[in-house]
């Protein structure tokens, strides 16, 4: 039959495309991958600097979570890529790897086999990196990896300038060193971006035995007895079942799987039951374990020049710092934007289109050429947050409820980052150099309860969204290391909403990673 398939792939984002990629390699191997957006992207998503310009657009499913306790009762905007390529269209394009000992914590706590040095040869698989900073690095990998440093801007180089001045050491490649100031490795080629749209996508979307169904709905995963059988999803206002016979592979992501694994009957018993959705499999880390990393907004500086346009992307410099030696990582990283839509007035300005539902456009009226702004992350977070269902009809948006800074030390270690930001734009380099002055938090805010003010004012989020189908062994666990779901045969989470726990760094890498890994489990070379 036509509907019939070896593995049905639901999502056709970041992990979507590198499993569809590995698969359909052996031509005997049929694959269906059903996306809820578009096939095609735009100029946008290849250009390094107009990601604003993909926001509160189709390619954008443009979250906005419910009232955060933590930050005085605001909602949270949250982008999220929507189509082919899903995120890997509007991620910033940073080459960051997770920690060594990122993954060695995995591994110890339940997640077996994915210590750094068993998930290596994955991230070198993704890798083609250009340059020779990194003796682990890739460098056949579809993915490229090049050093913004190549292009970069002045302005940047004196970020790095100012951050060795206060006392912090100038690193050569974050993947080897991952404590200091310096460029940052990005997936950017010949000025365009390398997602796994161009590098996984693209070169094997004609094979014959790929079937793509785009603007189509996945409404329910099919199961038979405790085993996945299909997808029942709708296009184009039809209901349609298709059938695996290997394997249904979920990769929609950290929002989107647990929803569809909720409104398949599998999930928290008491939140099923309370929605009137049948629980034919209970499994009560559904949803939970949800975290992501909280970014805030400056401080921001005003040069007496203005700043030369970006060369690369707009974040092509960081420092990575910690909060305390009783950290076993930095856990605090900083990045700089300039001379692009980041004026004063351009967040207001992204809320106001969101809670409208417009687009973001380039908004180049906002753009002051003066101005730039550091972007705090804090990539170490303890609170934890959860997805929940609001309906049955699978076209609803669940609630998305991060709960930053619901555990309150990392409140008070966002706030240690916007001193230390304050001590960059302080530094001779910028003071003298560039004729820096902060408006934001600005003179009048001089102590830490008003920093601790201006952090719940300015917070929203890195949109690194993890963990809720956490793998591992413990009662919370959703898969196992193999990435099955616990107690269904025929059904794997193979995205980044595995991640027991949120890597110390851009977590796109590692998503490209599992994908990798993942299908080496379904092809049995691991």
């Amino acid at each position: 039959m036509a509907n019939n398939y070896d593995y049905i792939i639901v999502g056709g984002g970041t992990a979507g495309c590198v499993l569809a990629n590995r698969l359909t390699a052996d031509p005997a191997v049929k694959v269906l991958m059903i996306e809820a957006g578009g096939a095609e992207i735009n100029d946008a998503v290849d250009s390094t600097s107009r990601w604003n310009e993909l926001l509160l657009t189709d390619l954008d499913w443009a979250y906005m979570g419910p009232p955060q306790p933590g930050l005085g009762g605001r909602q949270v905007y949250s982008a999220s890529g929507r189509g082919v390529g899903g995120s890997s269209n509007i991620f910033h394009m940073i080459h960051t790897r997770g920690r060594p000992e990122d993954y060695n914590d995995w591994a110890a706590n339940g997640a077996k086999g994915w210590s750094f040095n068993e998930v290596l040869p994955y991230l070198q698989k993704l890798e083609g990196q250009r340059d020779n900073t990194n003796p682990t690095a890739g460098k056949n990998g579809p993915i490229a990896v090049t050093n913004a440093g190549d292009v970069g801007n002045p302005v940047s180089r004196t970020f790095i300038d100012a951050c060795v001045e206060i006392g912090y050491p100038e690193v050569a490649d974050f993947n080897v060193t991952n404590e200091g100031a310096g460029w940052h490795h990005v997936d950017i080629e010949n000025g365009q971006r390398r997602g796994v749209y161009r590098s996984y996508y693209e070169p094997i979307k004609d094979r014959a035995n790929l079937s793509v169904v785009t603007r189509a709905m996945a409404n329910r995963i099919v199961l038979e007895g405790k085993r996945a059988t299909g997808v029942e999803y709708t296009a184009n206002g039809v209901s349609v079942t298709a059938t695996a016979s290997r394997e249904v592979l979920v990769t929609a992501g950290a929002i989107q799987t647990p929803k569809l694994l909720m409104l398949s009957g599998i999930g928290p018993k008491e939140h099923l039951t309370e929605m009137g959705i049948k629980v034919l499999h209970a499994l009560p880390g559904v949803g939970k374990n949800l975290h992501d990393h909280p970014l805030v907004i400056g401080p921001i500086g005003y040069l007496t020049d203005a700043a030369e346009p970006p060369r690369g992307n707009v974040t092509e410099v960081a420092l990575f710092c910690k909060s305390s030696e009783e950290q076993p990582v930095p856990d605090l990283e900083i990045c700089l934007v300039h001379r692009a839509p980041f004026g004063p007035k351009f967040f207001e300005s992204v809320i106001k289109r969101v809670q409208s539902g417009q687009p973001v456009g380039n908004a180049t009226e906002l753009v002051d050429p003066h101005v730039i702004l550091s972007l705090p992350g804090l990539v170490r977070p303890v609170s934890r947050g959860e997805i929940r269902l609001t309906s049955t009809n699978p076209t609803d948006y669940p609630v998305v409820d991060c709960n930053y800074f619901g555990d309150p030390s990392d409140l008070e270690r966002t706030v240690d980052m916007i001193e230390i930001g304050r001590k960059i734009f302080a530094a001779k380099a910028f003071k003298e150099g560039l004729g820096l002055n902060e408006l934001s938090p600005g003179p009048q805010v001089t102590t830490r309860d008003q920093l601790r003010d201006y952090v719940i004012e300015n917070t929203g989020s890195y949109y690194h969204f993890v963990g809720t189908s956490k793998m591992g062994v413990d009662e919370m666990a959703v898969v196992d290391t193999k990435l099955k779901v616990h107690g269904i045969d025929g059904l794997r989470v193979c995205d980044a909403s595995v991640m027991p726990t949120i890597v110390s760094a851009n977590t796109h890498t590692t998503t490209v990673m599992i994908a990798e890994r993942a299908a080496d489990f379904l092809l049995g070379k691991a």
